[in-house]
């Protein structure tokens, strides 16, 4: 029985291998090539396409539950972020800080992973290669699987899984020199760029010509391209080898092309011949290249010869030795001794505060008693302030009401009283007196008017009679409050000059 099932995921088919791994060794037990129906659409309903899926794999008598999801390179972006230099297990959190500020795309709908770059030599920033891909197209894949009971182990991107897979079965020393690696998979051109064993970038571009002189000469200005996009990364070196995938015979002239124009050697691989399809009612595949992204994967579970992309397993920061059980335990005695040094003060600062509180105690209790003693004192001097500020008042107007009064030649009082309600602001001045003329009591009211007082006329009920000052008369006024004068003080006129 197979223990894996590495698939190129296509919105259109599937390409798949079934495979064992065991230790650095992988086996391959066969391949195949299903193609979605027209009426089925896994992006659209997963559920529905796994149905159908189940009933294929029966067909074919596949029976695996471990499943490496490979997608194409044009459904994924890849991109180079220049980040600073800082250690490793804080590159994870920079580069999602870098990828959300380059995405035209919210990072929550998707997910990443990265591969770290090469060191350059002056430069103080550090270059990151950062794969990105929908969270909702992944998720699609993923849920087709396992709404038929299938694990999805791995999820890869095609161009970076060939680079692996090449670098397990390849006699290109390993990729060691600056090597291009060119797959054409129906009208995509993967490429994909190495050096040191390490992938600097790669792309992928559509061939849309159906004639194939054209589309190779297509295919040559987008190698040359792409080398002079990805040069800044090789810093000068040239390329000393393209990889081409697929079948040697069909691409006989592409590569002499391709080794004209770059002054490099070609050679070929083909995945089909490790691969080979054993259903007799799957034809021959016209694009061998795309089993190499499932072999990749294959060989990535057996042993990584290059860092790859996963997109269930993103790289994280490096898990830091656990020293917990050290920790926990110097903090336990921490915590004992920091306790019984806390519980020694605690009780000798109760003591000292029992001893403050009884001696303030003893304070409060004289004091107590002195405030008993001075009681009635204090009582008196409240009801001598409450009888000058009862009288203060009154007093006050009786001295204002004698600047008001004129002199004993024109009338004088015989009687006056100045009655004010305790808390009121108005007081009633009543008052009986005789004067030489009426004229004199007129002035007197309105002098009263004057002041502030509203002056209520009353006719003089007084009987007493005096020769000199022969009308009698009364006085019924109220002392109103001041008044605020709000009018503001007239600007003088400025005067012209001539």
């Amino acid at each position: 029985m197979a223990d894996y099932l590495a698939l190129n995921w296509e919105k259109s088919e599937l390409t798949g291998i079934e495979a064992t791994v065991s230790g650095s060794a992988v086996s391959i037990k066969r391949s195949f090539h299903i193609v979605w129906p027209d009426e089925l659409n896994p992006t659209q309903d997963p559920i529905s396409a796994g149905s159908w899926l189940k009933n294929e794999f029966s067909r074919l008598n596949i029976s695996v539950k471990n499943v490496l999801i490979s997608f194409p390179r044009h459904d994924t972006t890849i991109r180079v972020l220049e980040i600073p230099d800082v250690p490793i297990e804080e590159v994870p959190e920079i580069v999602r800080f870098q990828a959300a500020t380059k995405s035209s795309v919210p990072l929550g709908q998707l997910l990443l992973d990265h591969l770290l770059l090469p060191i350059r030599e002056g430069k103080e920033a550090r270059d990151v290669l950062v794969a990105s891909i929908v969270r909702e197209l992944h998720d699609q894949a993923v849920n087709t699987f396992q709404s038929i009971g299938m694990d999805v182990i791995s999820t890869g991107v095609s161009a970076i899984s060939v680079a692996e897979w090449i670098a397990h079965v390849g006699t290109f020393d390993k990729m060691s020199d600056p090597t291009l690696i060119v797959n054409q998979v129906d009208h995509h051109l993967e490429m994909s760029l190495v050096n040191d064993q390490q992938l600097l970038f790669t792309n992928s571009t559509s061939m849309t010509s159906a004639d194939r002189d054209v589309t190779e000469q297509s295919m040559i200005t987008e190698v040359n391209r792409f080398l002079l996009a990805s040069s800044s990364q090789l810093a000068g070196q040239k390329t000393k080898q393209i990889i081409l995938i697929g079948e040697q015979q069909a691409q006989q002239s592409f590569s002499k092309k391709l080794s004209n124009r770059f002054r490099c050697a070609v050679e070929f691989i083909d995945p089909s011949l490790s691969a080979e399809s054993t259903f007799s009612d799957s034809p021959p595949l016209k694009y061998p290249g795309v089993l190499a992204g499932p072999m990749g994967m294959l060989y990535s579970q057996a042993k990584k010869s290059m860092e790859v992309v996963d997109f269930l397993n993103p790289h994280k920061a490096e898990v830091k030795p656990d020293r917990r059980k050290l920790q926990i335990g110097l903090g336990v005695a921490g915590v004992v001794l920091i306790f019984m040094t806390a519980l020694f003060l605690t009780q000798r600062r109760v003591s000292d505060l029992d001893e403050q509180i009884v001696e303030r105690q003893n304070i409060q209790n004289g004091l107590n008693e002195l405030l008993k003693r001075g009681k009635p004192t204090l009582e008196s001097v409240a009801l001598i302030e409450n009888w000058q500020h009862s009288n203060s008042k009154s007093l006050k107007v009786l001295n204002e009401l004698d600047t008001v009064l004129p002199g004993t030649d024109r009338l004088y009082l015989s009687d006056m009283s100045l009655n004010r309600s305790a808390g009121q602001s108005i007081s009633r001045l009543r008052a009986t007196g005789h004067a030489k003329d009426d004229l004199d009591v007129r002035d007197l009211n309105r002098e009263l008017s004057n002041d502030n007082y509203r002056v209520h006329p009353k006719r003089s009920s007084n009987s007493t009679f005096d020769s000199e000052y022969p009308v009698p008369f009364e006085i019924d006024a109220e002392r109103l409050p001041p008044q605020v004068n709000t009018q503001q003080k007239s600007k003088p006129e400025k005067v012209n000059k001539s």
